[in-house]
């Protein structure tokens, strides 16, 4: 099994990802001002936070069978799962000037990211 952090389709979603955090950042401070940009930018960041973690993750153990390997992929989708709520729950919480629209529309563009990347060719 290739560790996640090296096949081509999450490279692919970190760098697009890491570019929806500027493009969601721009488009945010075009909405709503600077703190449009930054709820943008959190939104964005949120899932290509946890998407690395989950890479990260993926390629720390090296199964010996399938069954250890689909051990590996759920510990890490929950770790993944996880930080996404606890990051949602602290943009939420420590970030008064937070801008619903852009976090929402960053977030959700973002996490859709990801079923794009499930499709790409390693």
């Amino acid at each position: 099994m290739t560790p996640p952090l090296k096949t081509r389709s999450i490279r692919v979603l970190l760098c697009w990802q890491a570019a929806g955090v500027v493009l969601f950042a721009v488009l945010g401070g075009l909405w709503a001002g600077r703190a449009g940009a930054v709820s943008g930018a959190l939104g964005a960041a949120i899932n290509l936070v946890a998407n690395f973690v989950y890479a990260l993750m993926g390629g720390i153990v090296r199964p010996a069978s399938a069954a250890g390997a689909l051990i590996v992929i759920m510990r890490a989708e929950a770790f993944k799962i996880a930080l996404i709520l606890l990051q949602l729950f602290l943009a939420v919480r420590l970030y008064r000037e937070l801008v619903v629209g852009p976090f929402v529309v960053a977030f959700i563009v973002t996490a859709l990211m990801f079923a794009i990347a499930l499709r790409t060719k390693s």
